[in-house]
């Protein structure tokens, strides 16, 4: 399950992660309203379950009402990768000092929680991999042990947090990992977080995904789903009961077991084909 930035937010307050005071609104009026209990300029941010909204035109720096007003209306039904805005977020601007990347993922390889550091933040993380990897620091955490005092100074040696902002640097990252780990997250992080010019720091942008693996455990986490950010199939499959993933092929498949339908898919391919989704119905349809 994917959750907007603007819930991601509210549940990394609720760990004592510091955020803007933000507000989130479906039109232009909304958002000029949410503005009056703010101080100019104010950032307005397309919420969509999607990458790269800032080159995208998704996110902009708006200095008065009226520009805020025209900033929600072209943002505000924007196409972006394929998704339509249609909520807005509306915070205070932020005096930035560096953005740094923190992010919970799992190592499935390893088999652990692994923290992820990099000062290249307020980029995409897949391309700092890609282009310069020694710029991220991989740390593997032992669920048994939780994550240590010891890893954290690396983190913060790592990224050159500096000494006046350590303490604020660890409960950011003792409440990344308690959220990753207690809410069953695929994905857990803040990019950028960002350090002040008052030295102070702010997760300014969140992303969080839940295992669907784990709903039985958190029924809570369906209602912050947002069908209208998923292709509509598989909302449908969903409801149904079955596993669909919409491809871009032409030969559809229908199959029983996850296992076999992969095979399939790799069968289709090795002889040309483009499979047009991947569909489990379970072994006992």
């Amino acid at each position: 399950v994917k959750i907007h930035e603007y819930q991601a937010k509210h549940i990394l307050r609720e760990y004592g992660i510091p955020v803007p005071e933000g507000v989130m609104v479906t039109s232009p009026e909304d958002a000029v309203r949410a503005a009056g209990t703010m101080h100019f300029p104010v950032v307005v941010k397309a919420q969509v379950h999607v990458g790269g909204r800032g080159k995208a035109g998704g996110v902009k720096l708006a200095h008065d009402a009226d520009d805020l007003k025209r900033h929600a209306a072209a943002i505000l039904g924007m196409k972006i990768k394929g998704g339509t805005v249609r909520r807005l977020l509306v915070e205070p601007g932020i005096a930035i000092q560096r953005e740094i990347y923190v992010g919970m993922v799992m190592d499935r390889a390893r088999r652990y929680p692994c923290l992820m550091a990099s000062a290249a933040g307020g980029v995409e993380i897949e391309q700092v991999a890609a282009e310069t990897p020694e710029k991220i620091l991989r740390i593997h955490i032992k669920p048994s042990l939780g994550l240590r005092e010891y890893q954290v100074r690396r983190a913060a040696g790592f990224l050159g947090i500096p000494t006046g902002a350590t303490k604020a640097f660890a409960a950011v990252l003792s409440g990344l990992y308690r959220i990753f780990m207690e809410k069953d997250c695929s994905l857990a992080e803040i990019n950028p977080l960002v350090l002040t010019v008052d030295g102070n720091l702010i997760a300014c942008d969140a992303k969080i995904n839940f295992d669907d693996n784990a709903l039985f455990r958190h029924p809570e986490h369906e209602e912050l789903r947002d069908d209208t950010e998923d292709e509509p199939l598989e909302v449908e499959a969903r409801r149904a009961g079955v596993s669909y993933v919409k491809l871009n092929g032409r030969i559809g498949c229908i199959v029983n077991g996850a296992g076999l339908a992969m095979a399939t898919m790799d069968i289709v391919k090795n002889f040309g084909g483009e499979p047009a989704n991947f569909l489990d119905i379970g072994g006992g349809a």
